[in-house]
């Protein structure tokens, strides 16, 4: 890297004060999805303006741990003088330049007196040392990516995922004030942050855990300020600290996580995980047993989509629980096809251990004989909505699978042979169910069915748990004090006032963090936060309307008068 100038640049940094790592719930998973920025020539010009509002933030961050014990000390927080605020801090322009081979001769600007030039095509440090964000961003949106050379694109890259980490810090400064503001933030955060995002819960929480761990550790606070790790490392960081590190002093800790920092920028993140495990177990050889019982207790199956009608069951298991699983499932296999079968020895594992499960629903009972648990007063049963004109044949129309989503025609054929069958009425024009039938006269257990089949999953907003495992919740609160005449005129218990919600949003919507309202007309559920932030719910089509497969050409516009 050549430097004609480097002026120094003043950098402040909050007193952090180090929160008991126990504050963070077990439950809680760090590693997260990395997020990132792709820069395209469109957006080049507003770049840089969007980066210089990151250092004109309030001049006041406190710091505050999402629970800490009664005589924990009070949050830390700073103030910078206006004389010294961030936006007014002195930085020399950043200019590009490139000497690698193949850069078109001349696509270099020229550099202005007093300016730093970055050589992307001669960048050996990384990060840049004593760079500012926005003029960062700035000067990487400046280059004609087509014109320079091949070092340049890697380095340049490279820079670019520093930047992406700088920005990512910022953002977590945001998130940490936002999570000092409210109190109990652990619950009620991350559904707001879900929504604004348009992403999954678990993300959400991530997101925040991240933000709070990071400032617990000024050393890795720091780092992740100036880009030199990204959040895939600060997750490993937190993450393994949090399991292995709870019985070390804070100078121990703190050790820990300066070296892993130290070691970060010339490890992945699986290398980054070993080093640091390793480093704790060695600081307290007792912590392998400690984490042994830890990891015990966040044992479970996971579900996990995937797409051609395919799916992942997981399991994390004690490792003895898990050999003999995979022990079982491997004798049942075989160690030898049988004369015909073309299977391989992975496709009849996978079969065995599908045969276990769907022999329990076909019989209805556990291995033992015990009959199997019903859920809202029904069987434990697969659920597949598909078109009657589809299992006839005439039309290869998308069907749906309860938990999972739209599958091929042909699999809902497959299973619909031994299938019991239920009759679904559905509104033509939005695909959503209306009614479901039945040939018992059960009043409760119809509603109940109904609702389940129509929201197809919870009703918050990027909430994905099936219906059939949420509880059935009154839009409107249900009035106890009503007469029994007003019930039966207006009743509160009906199709129109109740949906599906899973526990954690039953639980926010009745303690007043959101309100809902339903539009009947379009089966839209609108949820409104504690800042008066609204977020549509759409309904879940759970069969697709024949017209919507068919795509419209567009007209051409029209030429007008010759010449064209």
């Amino acid at each position: 890297m050549t430097v004609l100038l480097a002026e120094p640049v003043v950098t402040r940094s909050p007193e952090r004060g180090r929160i008991p790592t126990d504050a963070i719930p077990a439950s809680l998973d760090m590693p997260a999805e990395a997020g990132s920025i792709a820069p395209s020539a469109s957006a080049t010009p507003s770049l840089a303006p969007l980066a210089a509002s990151l250092r004109s933030g309030p001049s006041r961050a406190t710091i505050s741990p999402v629970a800490s014990p009664p005589s924990a000390p009070a949050p830390a927080a700073f103030d910078l003088p206006s004389s010294t605020s961030l936006a007014s801090l002195p930085a020399p322009a950043l200019v590009w330049a490139d000497s690698g081979r193949g850069a078109r001769p001349g696509a270099s600007p020229t550099v202005p007196t007093g300016a730093r030039v970055v050589d992307l095509g001669a960048v050996e440090d990384f990060p840049l040392p004593g760079i500012d964000v926005a003029q960062l961003v700035a000067m990487l949106g400046s280059v004609p990516v087509a014109e320079v050379s091949g070092a340049a694109l890697v380095n340049g890259v490279a820079v670019w995922q520093q930047a992406v980490n700088m920005i990512q810090a910022a953002q977590a400064a945001w998130v940490r004030e936002l999570e000092a503001r409210t109190p109990d933030a652990l619950r009620h955060v991350p559904d707001e942050l879900a929504c604004a995002l348009v992403s999954t819960k678990r993300h959400a929480e991530n997101l925040f855990l991240r933000s709070w761990g990071a400032a617990q550790h000024p050393a890795l606070a720091d780092a992740w300020a100036s880009g030199a790790v990204d959040a895939r490392k600060v997750d490993v960081i937190l993450d393994e600290v949090r399991r292995g590190g709870g019985s070390l002093s804070d100078g121990e800790v703190a050790a820990v996580v300066a070296d892993a920092v130290d070691k970060a920028g010339t490890m992945t993140g699986p290398q980054l995980t070993r080093h640091v495990r390793t480093t704790l177990i060695a600081a307290d050889p007792a912590v392998s047993e400690r984490r042994r019982v830890v990891e015990r207790e966040r044992r479970g199956v996971f579900l996990e989509l995937a797409p051609d009608a395919m799916a992942r069951l997981i399991a994390y298991l004690p490792a003895a629980e898990a050999t003999a699983a995979f022990t079982a499932i491997d004798a049942l296999a075989g160690h030898a096809a049988a004369d015909g079968d073309t299977r391989t020895v992975d496709q009849r594992r996978a079969d065995a251990f599908a045969d276990v499960f769907t022999s329990v629903l076909d019989r209805q009972a556990t291995p033992d004989g015990s009959p199997l648990p019903t859920r809202h007063g029904q069987r434990v049963a697969l659920q597949v909505s598909v078109a009657a004109t589809t299992l006839l044949g005439l039309d290869d129309r998308p069907a749906h699978l309860g938990s999972y989503g739209p599958i091929p025609a042909q699999v809902a054929r497959e299973l619909a042979q031994d299938a019991t069958w239920r009759r679904v009425l559905t509104d033509p024009v939005t695909g959503q169910v209306c009614s479901v039938g039945t040939a018992a006269y059960r009043p409760g257990a119809d509603l109940t069915r109904t609702v389940m089949a129509r929201d197809v999953t919870c009703t918050f907003p990027g909430c994905r748990q099936p219906a059939t495992r949420c509880e059935i919740d009154h839009r409107i609160p249900y009035d106890f004090a009503r007469s029994p005449e007003q019930q039966v005129h207006d009743p509160q218990t009906c199709e129109a006032n109740l949906h599906a919600l899973c526990k954690h949003h039953h639980q926010a919507k009745t303690e007043g963090w959101w309100t809902v309202h339903h539009d009947p007309a379009t089966g839209v559920s609108w949820w409104t936060d504690r800042h008066g932030i609204t977020y549509a719910r759409h309904p879940v089509r759970v069969l697709v309307p024949p017209d919507a497969l068919h795509h419209r050409a567009t007209s051409p516009p029209p030429l007008g008068d010759p010449p064209f």
